[in-house]
């Protein structure tokens, strides 16, 4: 199944993830230990909480990419992403908290 837009290292690159994320279900509906396959769950939802937040700042930051390469107003950038021009400024405001917490980090690693 391709998407529209979607480099095929990216296809790929999730393709790989769906598979984890099966490997992942089968270790845990296969352990025999019911205590450890409850432990196992709930990493694999910390695991999937963790993902998706950054996922979520990966792409309020390449909406940010498209606003700044292409000078574009909000306006241009919700009409062209497809979202709702208060959402495209909810999407520019997670990428700069998302990059002011990445220089946080880096600065506390020096």
């Amino acid at each position: 199944m391709t998407k529209e837009g979607v480099s095929e290292a990216v296809l790929s690159a999730l393709a790989d993830l769906e598979h984890a994320f099966d490997a992942a279900l089968s270790a845990i509906n296969e352990d025999t230990d019911h205590n450890q396959a409850y432990s196992g769950a709930t990493e694999l939802v910390e695991t999937l909480r963790r993902l998706f937040e950054t996922s979520a700042d990966q792409r309020a930051l390449a909406a940010a990419r498209i606003f700044e390469k292409e000078r574009m107003s909000l306006a241009g950038l919700a009409d062209r992403i497809g979202v709702s021009k208060a959402r495209a400024a909810q999407l520019i405001k997670t990428a700069k908290d998302a990059n002011e917490q990445r220089g946080s980090a880096t600065e506390g690693h020096r």
